[in-house]
C-alpha cells in the first residue's frame, strides 16, 4: 500500500498537480486592490500600492452645502408669480447641475503609491499629497446615530415642514415649497446611491500636513471609509513615509 500511494503521488506531480493551488485560488477575491511597485528606498524594499473606492470626502459635502445655499438664495430672490418663468428655468438648471454634482461627489477613490497619496474627486478634482508634507495620521471611529438623535432629527423635520406649509398657505409664498419638492427626487437618488455604492463608512482618517496652504482652513485632510480600509491606508502611508 505505501508503494502504491507513493506511485500515485509521483504520477500527480508529473501531471502538474500543485497541492497549494486550491488554497491560493480561494483567497484571490478582495474588495480593495493591491499592486507591486518599485522600491521607494533600499530601507524598505518592495511596497504595495493600495487603492480603495469605498470612501467619501467631507470636503465635498461642504462644497455641496455652499452651492446649495447660494443657489437656494438666488432662486428665492425671484418674485412669485411675476417672475415664474425665470424661477422655473432656474429650478431646471439648478437640478441639472445638482445631479452632475452628486455623480461627481460619489466618484471618489484613494490611491497610495510611491509618488504620494492621491485623492480622486477631492473637492471635485484630483489632489495629491506628497509624503514629505505628511506630518501625522489619525484614525477616529464614528459612532452610530443614537435613537435620541434620530428622534430630534425627526422632530426638526416635522417643524420645517410645518414652517414651509405656513409660508405657502399663510403668506402665499410658493417659492420654497416648489423648490423643495423639485429637490426631493435628487435627494432620494443621492441617498440610494450612497447606500448601494458604499458600505460600512464608520471610520474617519485625518492626514495632517506640515504646511497649511493660505486658502485652507486647517492643515488636515479627512476622508471617511470602512475600518479595514482606514487601517490599511494608515499602514501604507506610514511605510512609505519611513522610506523617504
Amino acid at each position: 500500500m505505501p508503494a502504491k500511494a507513493a506511485s500515485f503521488e509521483h504520477i500527480k506531480k508529473l501531471m502538474g498537480w500543485c497541492p497549494v493551488c486550491g488554497k491560493m485560488a480561494s483567497g484571490r477575491r478582495q474588495f480593495c486592490s493591491f499592486a507591486n511597485t518599485t522600491p521607494v528606498s533600499e530601507k524598505i524594499g518592495n511596497l504595495l500600492e493600495f487603492r480603495t473606492s469605498n470612501v467619501l470626502f467631507p470636503a465635498n459635502t461642504t462644497l455641496f452645502l455652499i452651492y446649495f445655499m447660494i443657489s437656494f438664495r438666488l432662486l428665492l430672490s425671484l418674485k412669485y408669480p411675476e417672475e415664474i418663468l425665470f424661477f422655473l428655468t432656474g429650478i431646471f438648471l439648478f437640478n441639472i447641475s445638482f445631479y452632475f454634482l452628486i455623480l461627481k461627489t460619489f466618484d471618489t477613490a484613494v490611491l497610495v503609491n510611491k509618488l504620494g497619496v492621491h485623492l480622486q474627486a477631492f473637492r471635485l478634482k484630483k489632489f495629491e499629497i506628497p509624503y514629505e508634507e505628511i506630518e501625522s495620521i489619525i484614525l477616529h471611529r464614528l459612532e452610530k446615530r443614537s435613537k435620541k438623535a434620530s428622534i430630534l432629527l425627526g422632530i426638526g423635520g416635522i417643524a420645517i415642514c410645518g414652517f414651509v406649509a405656513y409660508i405657502a398657505v399663510g403668506k402665499g409664498d410658493w417659492n420654497v415649497p416648489i423648490l423643495l419638492i423639485s429637490l426631493l427626487p435628487l435627494l432620494l437618488f443621492a441617498e440610494r446611491k450612497q447606500r448601494t455604492q458604499f458600505r460600512d463608512l464608520n471610520t474617519q482618517l485625518y492626514i495632517k500636513t506640515r504646511h497649511k496652504k493660505w486658502y485652507e482652513w486647517t492643515p488636515y485632510y479627512s476622508l471617511v471609509t470602512d475600518e479595514a480600509s482606514a487601517e490599511e491606508l494608515k499602514s501604507s502611508i506610514e511605510r512609505h513615509c519611513e522610506g523617504i
